[in-house]
C-alpha cells in the first residue's frame, strides 16, 4: 500500500506529462486473497493509470522467463530463482511500440516502491527528456 501512495505522489509532480502507468496487483501475501478494494485502488487517482489485478502472477512469472533468457540484458549477473515473485517494483520505459515476446528492457527498476522515490522521479524525468518533453 505505501508504494501505490508512493507512485502517486511521483505521478503527481509530473501532471502534464505524456505518461502511460500500469500498476498490477499481485496475490503475495497471504491475506491478499482477492483483488484490492477500492481502498486501496484510490490510493493512485491519476487518471494516467490503469490498475490491473493479476490472480496468477502471469506478470511476474513473464518477468522472470524474460530475465533468465539473458539475464545480463536487463542488467543481472545471473538468472532469477523460478519461483521468483516480482512485486513491489516499479520500471521506467522508453518509448516501446509494443511489448513482444520479452518485457522491453526498463531504463530504470527498483524497489521497494516507496524507497525509490528519488530515484524514479530523476528517471521519469530523464525519459521524459529523451522523448522531448519539456513540460513539467
Amino acid at each position: 500500500m505505501r508504494g501505490a501512495s508512493a507512485l502517486d505522489e511521483v505521478l503527481a509532480k509530473f501532471p502534464e506529462a505524456p505518461l502511460k502507468v500500469v500498476v498490477v496487483w499481485e496475490p503475495v501475501v497471504r491475506t491478499d486473497i482477492a483483488p484490492p478494494f477500492k481502498s486501496a485502488l484510490a490510493r493512485i487517482d491519476d487518471p494516467r493509470v490503469s490498475q490491473f489485478w493479476d490472480p496468477d502472477l502471469a506478470l511476474s512469472r513473464d518477468i522472470v522467463r524474460a530475465v533468465n533468457d539473458g539475464p545480463a540484458r536487463y542488467g543481472f549477473a545471473e538468472a532469477l530463482p523460478e519461483e521468483f515473485i516480482v512485486w513491489d517494483v516499479v520500471a521506467v520505459f522508453g518509448e516501446v511500440d509494443r511489448w513482444s515476446d520479452d518485457l522491453p528492457v526498463p531504463v530504470y527498476y527498483g524497489g521497494p516502491v516507496y524507497s525509490v522515490t528519488d530515484e524514479l522521479q530523476e528517471a521519469l524525468g530523464a525519459a521524459l527528456a529523451r522523448a522531448g518533453f519539456t513540460g513539467h
